[in-house]
């Protein structure tokens, strides 16, 4: 008797943690789906919009939107280009240390040997998915 009404709790306490993590999950592809159409396509007006309020690019934080959108087309468009491989692959959870610990990351091509190249997304204080980085750190 004991055992099936702790079993009947441990199921009802646990399933709404399990639509909580799912709902997380499935936001998450929302945002990724239309991250990557937006990244595709080029779309300032929809990456301003999927952006932090604070964002960080390459070696600089609080980066202004437009520089952000100077940068990628800077070179030729190689930031774009490294940008549209990255979102290829699948963002997994950033097992570092630093200011990106715990967000999920696309590894992008780092301009230098002697760095990293991080795509970095994170909640928002709205609990929103934002992408909150581009960054080039030291490895």
């Amino acid at each position: 008797m004991y055992q099936s009404v702790t079993l009947f709790l441990a199921a009802v306490l646990l399933f709404p943690a399990l639509l909580l993590g799912q709902n997380s999950t499935s936001d998450f592809n929302t945002f990724f789906d239309t991250f990557k159409t937006a990244v595709a396509q080029k779309n300032t007006v929809t990456l301003t919009k999927l952006m932090a309020s604070r964002f960080d690019f390459m070696h600089a934080v609080n980066v202004p939107r437009a520089d952000v959108f100077e940068g990628l087309d800077s070179d030729s468009g190689q930031q774009w280009t490294n940008l549209q491989q990255a979102v290829k692959n699948t963002p997994v959870i950033h097992n570092g240390n630093g200011p990106y610990k715990s967000s999920r990351v696309l590894q992008c091509v780092p301009n230098q040997p002697i760095y990293q190249c991080l795509v970095v997304f994170d909640k928002d204080s709205q609990n929103r998915w934002r992408w909150k980085a581009m960054v080039m750190p030291s490895r």
